[in-house]
């Protein structure tokens, strides 16, 4: 959703003009702020319109940060993107959105700039790597996309991407599952 949030529903037409797109597969309200709760009236009233297929909301981290949102909402919340990684796991909210069908997208799976080195050092995630021939950011993709999350690893790198495509060849045991479980902190890289 453009930041545009005091004229949310020309914003939303002026993307789709933007991107020369009859639709937009997905939509989120990037950040709680003013006005969100009609920015999300405006994501409602573009899904009926068939302007968006889907909807949902970016960092609210809390069930009731959600339900600030999901209380006046016609349309229930899609996804809830927020920073997710193996240091900051956030099963609690995961948990009470199951209620809904609503998932977790996972940005920043590995940390974001200037942590995926802690993440992809990690002793545990590097020996898991180890024993199936994989790379440890294949390591933690596999983890959340085996634990429920979606997930989006940006890159420009064509090698990269092809990497993090290349993880539905194996499967995480439930003791490597655990492993990885264990090593959340509750620790986040970002604090919007």
């Amino acid at each position: 959703m453009p930041g545009d949030y005091d004229r949310a529903d020309k914003a939303i037409d002026d993307s789709l003009a933007s991107l020369n797109l009859g639709y937009i597969d997905l939509m989120l309200i990037h950040q709680p702020g003013a006005n969100d709760e009609e920015v999300y009236k405006a994501l409602e009233r573009k899904a009926r319109e068939g302007k968006i297929r889907s909807i949902g909301i970016s960092n609210y981290y809390t069930p009731q940060d959600f339900e600030r949102i999901n209380r006046i909402a016609e349309i229930t919340p899609a996804v809830v993107q927020n920073e997710n990684h193996p240091y900051y796991q956030n099963t609690d909210l995961q948990d009470y959105l199951k209620k809904y069908n609503t998932v977790v997208e996972a940005w920043y799976p590995f940390g974001g700039r200037g942590n995926t080195e802690k993440i992809f050092g990690n002793k545990t995630i590097g020996e898991i790597a180890k024993h199936h021939a994989k790379t440890p950011a294949q390591i933690v993709l596999r983890w959340q996309a085996q634990a429920g999350y979606i997930v989006i690893p940006g890159s420009s790198n064509p090698a990269h991407i092809a990497e993090n495509a290349d993880i539905f060849d194996f499967e995480l045991t439930a003791e490597e599952m655990r492993k990885i479980a264990n090593l959340n902190r509750k620790e986040r890289f970002e604090n919007w």
